[in-house]
């Protein structure tokens, strides 16, 4: 096995609280995460929709956690398929954020065009995947705050993280129906 300056040789997650045990460790990682994501619905990161944005809320949820929270990452990285290669993370993620703003960051859509489209720029940041841990947690604030910015408001409470996993998967290999359906469930109807 190669040396990976995120990970211990026991394989956990190297982290600022000393934890060494993979168990202890995500059970730390989701009461610290879990603490930080609540601040954020009271207090959001300020930002442009941008990966600098992205990269704040990555900053801010993991700040107690690892050294390099809000950085992004310098490995490639899979869990089912390999995410965006290294090399290619700027130049992707500058592209996935034009077309955002080109989008008017969702702003006055239908609801059927704001899932549609919500649908795939969330598999775009999915598969961009730009931090070594925590991007899922990231890209759930990001998005409530794109959605909150667009007049409206994704109910993550009711995702089952199955769902959730099954719908990626099949995102990144071009299928968003499962997305689509996904975030129909989340988003309730418009009020007109």
């Amino acid at each position: 096995m190669s040396w990976d300056k995120y990970v211990d040789a026991n394989g956990v997650l190297r982290n600022l609280l000393g934890i060494t045990d993979a168990n202890r460790l995500s059970e730390a990682e989701a009461d610290f995460t879990r603490r930080r994501i609540r601040e954020l619905e009271v207090h959001p990161v300020q930002g442009e929709f941008d990966i600098a944005h992205l990269q704040a809320i990555h900053r801010y949820i993991a700040q107690d956690l690892v050294s390099w929270a809000g950085e992004l990452r310098d490995v490639n990285i899979a869990k089912q398929q390999m995410f965006c290669p290294v090399g290619n993370l700027r130049s992707y993620a500058d592209e996935i954020f034009r077309r955002l703003a080109t989008h008017k960051f969702l702003q006055g859509l239908s609801r059927e065009e704001f899932i549609s489209r919500l649908t795939s720029f969330y598999g775009d940041v999915n598969a961009l995947h730009p931090f070594r841990e925590f991007n899922g947690r990231t890209q759930r604030v990001f998005f409530s705050q794109l959605a909150h910015n667009a007049s409206s408001h994704i109910a993550w409470d009711r995702l089952k993280p199955e769902q959730n996993i099954s719908a990626s998967v099949a995102s990144f290999g071009g299928q968003e129906t499962l997305m689509r359906m996904m975030f129909d469930r989340l988003i309730d109807p418009w009020v007109t």
